[in-house]
């Protein structure tokens, strides 16, 4: 099979989930598309899994798969890894939970290349699997404009211009739209539809509520650097904080609360168990304040730019090793 697009690196961060990441590779290795055109670097992000294992098992699909570790620096950090041990003049993010229809990277390919104004490429991201109720969730990205990493390609040049991903969100939270206001300027992040990924739907439970409490500081980061709330069309305004911090405490576990009380109908357990998790979200808004109200902004850094002397130097030493 021949290609005539540019090479592509898919970076896939991981911690664990090692049968999450076997999934995640077969898909890769199973594209419509020169396994000579694209590698696939696995990001090590501090596992007590041995993964290597899940990577060995792939080498004869694509030789050019590869593993880099870190220790657990966060998944931003863990994709910053993956774009300096990387030769592609495209960089396509896959979060290892993902599957990916098999036609995904010719697909981001040809509309990067029908769109040479575009700096970007985001896949339309479906979730599968669970339920569609309010005790599952999973991203979704059916009609483009929320930027999410779990499948998304970027040109190398606009990585590297924006510095790539913030390393102090530290959570998969807010990283990837916070990278997408950095790149927007440069020029527009195109939404392709037919490239299709598979995102699994994740039962919730008190654990993960209580963990979301962290996300809330990193509404304020964007309000702050860049002017809006979750996503650049939702517009910050002034009192931002004062809007997240009343988003925490009451508008959305109300939201929850309401959604809780619409599906009595449908299973009156879940239903109670669903309004439980809103009353406790009150909890979790009321814990996260501070950071909402007084945390400061950490300075923006460049995570790449001086890597990127590395990266033209070493680029077609690393293109030829991936290639043979």
């Amino acid at each position: 099979m021949q290609n005539k697009g540019p090479f592509i690196s898919v970076i896939v961060p991981v911690r664990n989930r090692a049968d999450l990441l076997l999934g995640c590779l077969d898909s890769l290795v199973s594209q419509n598309y020169s396994a000579d055109n694209y590698e696939i670097v696995v990001c090590d992000d501090g596992s007590t899994e041995d993964l290597s294992i899940a990577v060995d098992k792939y080498r004869h699909e694509n030789p050019a798969i590869k593993i880099v570790r870190q220790d657990c620096l966060g998944p931003a950090a863990a994709r910053n890894l993956g774009v300096r041990h990387s030769a592609g003049s495209v960089i396509l993010f896959i979060d290892s939970d993902i599957l990916v229809d098999r036609e995904l990277i010719r697909r981001m390919d040809d509309s990067l290349a029908k769109n040479p104004n575009w700096v970007g490429a985001e896949a339309c991201l479906i979730p599968v699997e669970g339920s569609a109720n309010p005790l599952w969730e999973a991203p979704d990205a059916a009609a483009g404009g929320r930027y999410h990493t779990a499948a998304i390609a970027y040109r190398r040049e606009a990585l590297i211009a924006a510095g790539g991903l913030d390393e102090t969100f530290l959570l998969a939270a807010c990283e990837d739209v916070e990278l997408a206001a950095r790149i927007l300027p440069l020029g527009p992040i195109g939404f392709v539809s037919e490239a299709r990924a598979y995102h699994p739907r994740r039962k919730v439970n008190i654990r993960t509520h209580w963990h979301c409490r962290l996300h809330w500081k990193y509404l304020v980061t964007l309000a702050e650097r860049y002017g809006f709330l979750a996503f650049p069309e939702k517009k910050a305004g002034r009192f931002y904080r004062l809007r997240i911090a009343l988003a925490a405490v009451i508008s959305l576990p109300l939201g929850r609360l309401l959604e809780a009380v619409q599906w009595i109908k449908h299973s009156p357990s879940e239903a109670a168990i669903a309004a439980f998790y809103a009353l406790f979200d009150v909890v979790c808004g009321l814990w996260a304040l501070p950071g909402i109200l007084f945390r400061s902004i950490p300075e923006r850094r460049d995570y790449l730019r001086t890597a990127a002397s590395q990266t033209r130097q070493c680029g077609n030493e690393l293109l030829q090793e991936c290639r043979q």
